[in-house]
C-alpha cells in the first residue's frame, strides 16, 4: 500500500505510531524500532515521505508495520528553516484540515508536491500552490478571475477571503481590508489558478510569500478553528 507520513507519535522506547495517508484515505499503524537508526524501516521516520508498506494485524490497536520501500521524501542536503517549516505545514494542514474523503483528493497533488519540493530553490510557490488546493478540496473556491461581487474584471482593488474572492474599486466597502499590494494578489490569484503543480509558472520572494501565507493562516483559523502549529515556526 502507497502512503505518505502526516505524523509521527512516539510510542513506547523506540517505536512509533505513524498517522499516514493512502490513496483509500487516512491509515495509521504501529511502526516498531522506527527510532532505531539500524532499523530497515528508519526511513520511514520522516514527515512527508512516500513509501509503499506492508502491514501485518497483531494484538495492538492498530496494524503492525512489517515493510517499508521508500518511494520519495522532500528532504534535500540543504534544508534551511523556511523549507522545513514548510514541509511540517504541508503536512499539518493535510492532517488537520480535509475529512477522509477529501484526502483521497489530495493524494495525487500532496505526491507532487513532494517531488517538486526537492527540485526548487525556494518552498514559497510550491507551498502556496498547495495550500490553494487543500482549500478548494476542502470546498473553498474563491473566485480570482474578476471581482466576486459584480463580476468586472478591472479597477480591482483587493482580495477578500470572507467575501469569496477579488473585489473591484466600485463594491468595496468600508468594512472591508485593502492591505494587499498587486503583487501580492496576483500571488493569490496564480496560486488559486494553479490546478497541477508540476505546471507552476509564477515566482514569490519571501515577503511577499509570508503575506499571502498569513491571509491563509487567518482565513483557516476563522473559518475551521484551527491554528497550525507549524505557523509560529515559519513567522519566528
Amino acid at each position: 500500500m502507497k502512503i505518505i507520513v502526516l505524523s509521527i507519535t512516539p510510542y513506547k522506547e523506540k517505536d512509533a505510531i505513524i498517522d499516514a495517508l493512502s490513496e483509500n484515505g487516512d491509515f495509521t499503524f504501529l511502526a516498531k524500532g522506527i527510532y532505531n537508526p539500524k532499523s530497515k524501516n528508519a526511513g520511514l521516520n520522516n514527515i512527508l515521505v512516500t513509501a509503499d508498506i506492508e502491514t501485518n494485524e497483531g494484538n495492538y490497536k492498530y496494524p503492525v508495520l512489517k515493510t517499508a520501500d521508500i518511494i520519495d521524501s522532500p528532504m534535500k542536503v540543504t534544508n534551511d528553516f523556511y523549507y522545513l517549516s514548510s514541509i511540517m505545514m504541508i503536512a499539518e494542514a493535510t492532517k488537520l484540515l480535509l475529512q477522509d474523503e477529501e484526502k483521497v483528493q489530495i493524494f495525487s497533488t500532496l505526491a507532487n508536491a513532494i517531488h517538486l519540493l526537492k527540485v526548487v530553490e525556494q518552498p514559497w510557490e510550491i507551498l502556496l500552490a498547495y495550500m490553494a488546493n487543500l482549500l478548494k478540496v476542502g470546498g473553498y473556491d474563491f473566485e480570482v478571475n474578476k471581482c466576486v461581487l459584480c463580476g468586472t474584471k478591472h479597477e480591482i482593488l483587493t482580495f477578500s477571503f470572507n467575501d469569496g474572492g477579488f473585489v473591484c474599486k466600485k463594491c468595496f466597502e468600508e468594512d472591508m481590508v485593502n492591505d494587499l499590494t498587486v503583487d501580492q494578489m496576483w500571488l493569490i490569484r496564480s496560486a488559486f489558478n494553479t490546478r497541477d503543480l508540476s505546471k507552476i509558472s509564477f515566482k514569490a520572494n519571501k515577503e511577499d510569500a509570508l503575506k499571502v501565507l498569513s491571509k491563509f493562516l487567518e482565513f483557516i483559523k476563522d473559518s475551521y478553528g484551527v491554528t497550525l502549529k507549524s505557523a509560529a515556526l515559519i513567522y519566528k
